[in-house]
């Protein structure tokens, strides 16, 4: 591990050309967005290694803005963020770092199989790929990704501004230039009323705003279908919430 954010609770990413990495690693892994915190990568890391690969778990970010495929070797997600059912994982994979598996690789884990048997090699979950294949024509439907992620930023901008504008009533402890889309994390000035306000949210309907259990506070995860109204259902709320107890 070359890098990990915990001596910064894990609210910042240092510039990717700052990490300090092994130069005969064969590959970086990074992790596209960290959900229990709210971290995004806005830009991506090239391996020192010049035949290193760049490696990334885009499972909570994935379809929501437009990514570079090029510059990875692989790319995996579990779909339950943003495309369909649990239990589908979507993995891209350059052609060249096909058939290169380790001889312990388990069969299940060897890319070269799923590509000669058209991701048939075992019995697919077919409802899930299914969902799958509707969100993606959904997704298209709106414009595809530039327009999705327009959307995106429009909601994120939303929440953030409501938040760094309350005076303090509430805070992000996530630094600006890497907060997430997907995920948004904040506290109240007042801990003592958070239960309050997880309360009184969720009788408006508003529901799983409460923190990861290792955080604590809030956690608004406002991924692809959260739309728009949704968002500002949820900073009406805060307004009216933070009127009522500042």
């Amino acid at each position: 591990m070359i890098w990990s954010g915990k001596s910064g609770k894990y609210t910042g990413i240092p510039h990717v050309g700052t990490f300090e990495q092994n130069p005969d690693a064969k590959y970086l892994h990074i992790c596209a967005n960290e959900t229990i915190h709210g971290v995004e990568y806005k830009d991506y890391p090239f391996p020192e290694n010049p035949s290193g690969v760049l490696v990334a778990d885009m499972s909570s970010n994935f379809c929501s803005k437009p990514v570079d495929v090029s510059r990875f070797g692989v790319i995996y997600a579990g779909a339950q963020k943003n495309v369909g059912p649990s239990g589908v994982t979507i993995v891209i994979v350059r052609d060249d770092l096909i058939g290169r598996a380790q001889g312990v690789t388990p069969v299940m884990l060897d890319y070269k199989i799923h590509v000669e048997n058209g991701s048939l090699y075992n019995t697919p979950p077919c409802y899930g790929i299914y969902m799958c294949g509707l969100v993606f024509e959904e997704l298209l439907e709106q414009g595809g990704l530039k327009e999705v992620e327009k959307k995106n930023e429009k909601k994120a901008e939303i929440l953030y501004n409501a938040i760094d504008g309350s005076k303090g009533f509430y805070k992000c402890p996530v630094e600006k230039p890497v907060r997430s889309l997907m995920n948004v994390p904040f506290t109240l000035e007042k801990s003592e009323l958070e239960g309050e306000f997880i309360k009184e949210a969720a009788k408006e309907n508003m529901v799983q705003l409460k923190g990861h259990r290792s955080v604590g506070g809030m956690r608004a995860s406002i991924y692809n279908a959260m739309p728009l109204a949704g968002i500002q259902k949820l900073v009406a709320f805060m307004e009216d919430f933070r009127a009522r107890h500042d």
